[in-house]
């Protein structure tokens, strides 16, 4: 599995998630909310043999990256992690990681250092905590 980084309005962005994107059973998977884009998103896109397995776009803003929809597929957890971990490992230095969650998918973003700060009806926000230098040695 490849996880590939692209600017909101790269041209393979729209190549890899367009038809996903339009399809009404993801959009089922994102609660019917639409997925949108920008010059101030990245998208973190897992593929495998140029299949697209899922994607997290990111809103920049204001020193935070903003998870506020993603599609994975058959909500595999090895691609979520894969996702996630790579959004941490990219993002955590320069920005506030959060996400708007969807409540089954909680287990997923908690396996990869996300903590529950808000519960709402369907969804929670999610933030990743900074680690201190001394436990970072113990993971």
């Amino acid at each position: 599995m490849d996880i590939i980084k692209l600017e909101g309005e790269d041209r393979r962005l729209y190549y890899l998630v367009a038809h996903l994107v339009m399809n009404e059973d993801v959009l089922a998977y994102n609660l019917n909310y639409p997925y949108k884009t920008s010059s101030g998103y990245i998208w973190f896109v897992a593929t495998n043999n140029g299949d697209t397995l899922g994607f997290i776009p990111i809103k920049l803003e204001e020193g935070k990256a903003k998870i506020n929809n993603y599609y994975v597929a058959d909500d595999d957890s090895v691609v979520f992690s894969a996702l996630l971990k790579e959004i941490i490992n990219t993002l955590s230095l320069d920005y506030e990681i959060e996400s708007v969650t969807q409540l089954r998918h909680i287990p997923e973003f908690e396996q990869n250092r996300f903590s529950v700060v808000l519960y709402w009806k369907r969804y929670a926000k999610m933030k990743v905590f900074k680690i201190a230098e001394d436990e970072k040695e113990c993971l």
